[in-house]
């Protein structure tokens, strides 16, 4: 995981290839704000409560909270309101303990959060959450490990609120022993950037996005979760490109065990599916598990050596219209069974 932003403006990294790419929708993404600049607050003794009251007293046009390298333990959790960056010294150098309920919650719009580690004790809910924000965010440099591995994120946005437009950007990211590492699901348009990012070793999916359209998922290294390596349910408008999906759905009696799964009923989507590594998964590469969609785009992806019993790459389930470019092996309709495509 690089340490600072590696690429320009518009372009994601790749990471197992270490390469600087351009994204396909970058005004999806984050837009920024701003706020006087003497407005930066640096925690002197590293305590929820000096935390939380150097939160309480942002004056109203907002600040930016530094925290040094220390460990903060918090009971439960800290809320930051609209209009704030909250900033630590590095991975694994600010570390933010937490006991209670979900670390860090995010409530309104225009917040960033960048350069620490949120940690759980497996009973604790998620690592940052966004269920009240209303758009505009940015999650970077952030290690999100040991969330509830019956419920719990590392990075989580199951927002309550309508995301219109929200510009969400999540990148740079490693979250992992949890029961997803990024879970999305916003029941509406969410408008976010996932690129870049690690999730590894989380009880279902790597990543989860359920009930939301135009996500551009790109250049992440999502492997050995136990489920699945990706997951969009009644999602539509999703684009995956450039990522290693490898060595998911190491649960042998799950049914959904793949490199990417596509749940549920939504008969406008549209999935792109556009040069990945999907390879050595259990399961198949793809799995569209009892699902009904309009158009499934499969471009250039290399799939390779997963463990479907039927030896097929691609198990496809009520898919009017499945588009192929380049050698994906097999492709079997599980609804009629038969193979549609070689």
């Amino acid at each position: 995981m690089p340490e600072s932003v590696p690429c320009n403006d518009g372009q994601f990294y790749r990471l197992k290839t270490k390469e600087c790419l351009p994204l396909k929708n970058p005004s999806w993404g984050f837009a920024g704000f701003d706020f006087p600049s003497e407005n930066i607050y640096t925690l002197q003794n590293c305590t929820e409560e000096e935390l939380k009251t150097t939160i309480d007293n942002l004056p109203q046009e907002g600040g930016k909270i530094i925290m040094p390298e220390c460990t903060i333990t918090t009971k439960n959790g800290i809320v930051l309101p609209s209009n704030v960056i909250l900033e630590g010294a590095g991975i694994g150098k600010t570390i933010l303990s937490n006991t209670g309920d979900s670390a860090v919650s995010l409530h309104g719009e225009n917040i960033i959060v960048r350069n620490f580690t949120v940690e759980g004790n497996s009973a604790s809910l998620n690592g940052i959450n966004g269920y009240r924000t209303k758009g505009n965010i940015l999650v970077e440099f952030i290690e999100a490990k040991n969330f509830k591995p019956d419920q719990g994120s590392g990075i989580s946005f199951l927002t309550v609120n309508t995301l219109e437009n929200s510009r969400v950007t999540i990148r740079y990211c490693d979250t992992s022993n949890s029961l997803h590492g990024i879970a999305v699901k916003v029941h509406t348009s969410a408008k976010m950037l996932i690129y870049s990012n690690q999730a590894y070793d989380n009880k279902n999916y790597g990543i989860d996005m359920s009930t939301s359209s135009d996500i551009e998922v790109a250049g992440n290294y999502i492997h050995d979760n136990f489920v699945a390596g990706a997951k969009s349910p009644l999602a539509d408008n999703i684009i995956y490109h450039h990522n290693n999906i490898n060595f998911n759905g190491k649960t042998p009696t799950k049914q959904d065990n793949a490199g990417l799964v596509y749940m549920g009923t939504n008969k406008n989507a549209t999935i792109i599916v556009e040069d990945n590594d999907i390879s050595f998964n259990g399961g198949k590469a793809f799995e569209c598990w009892d699902a009904e969609f309009h158009r499934l785009i499969l471009k250039n992806n290399i799939v390779t050596g997963s463990t479907d019993s039927n030896g097929y790459s691609i198990g496809i389930v009520g898919v009017d219209i499945v588009e192929v470019y380049g050698d994906h092996g097999k492709i079997w309709d599980e609804k009629n069974g038969n193979v549609i495509r070689y």
